[in-house]
């Protein structure tokens, strides 16, 4: 019997842009989730005033900030009251005034602030005070147009004094 002879074996030679292949083709896909995932999954943020210390359910400040990176273009908002009810129970039907603007682009990572107003002056104490904020906008680089409507209600104390909002979103 003869032994078997056996020949050293050689490691495969390995290519000198390897690694530098692997590093491009991780920030390629880095780069494609940032611009064109992330545009999808962010939505602009609404956050009005969480406690205000002289409370008015005719006039709210709400800022609308972009919480991603790359930038909201064509941004067109409206609000409006959508109910407004006095402490006695009796609603107010003439307080339904539209408030509209529009910007052109709201940068990656920053905010605005707009105002949401009626028409109406309330002295009287309240029970119920909610306004409908309506976002159109476009994502960069998307072309499509996407609407949020959010809900800012009011939260009464129970002198009937506007103590501060919150905000309730959802997409229609």
């Amino acid at each position: 019997m003869k032994p078997e002879s056996s020949s050293p074996q050689l490691p495969a030679p390995k290519s000198r842009f390897r690694r530098l292949y692997r590093v491009l083709l991780g920030g390629v896909v880095v780069l494609v989730t940032v611009v064109f995932i992330f545009p999808l999954i962010f939505e602009p943020g609404v956050e009005p005033p969480a406690e205000v210390q002289y409370g008015t359910p005719s006039s709210i400040p709400v800022l609308i900030s972009n919480h991603d990176v790359t930038p909201l273009m064509d941004v067109e908002y409206s609000c409006e009251i959508s109910q407004l009810i006095l402490a006695n129970g009796s609603p107010i039907t003439d307080a339904k005034v539209l408030v509209r603007g529009t910007v052109r682009k709201i940068s990656g990572r920053h905010a605005m602030m707009v105002r949401c107003e009626t028409a109406y002056i309330v002295t009287a104490p309240v029970k119920a005070a909610e306004y409908k904020l309506t976002l159109a906008y476009r994502t960069y680089p998307w072309r499509k147009r996407r609407t949020s409507v959010y809900r800012i209600a009011a939260q009464i104390n129970g002198s009937g004094e506007v103590t501060g909002w919150k905000s309730n979103s959802g997409v229609e």
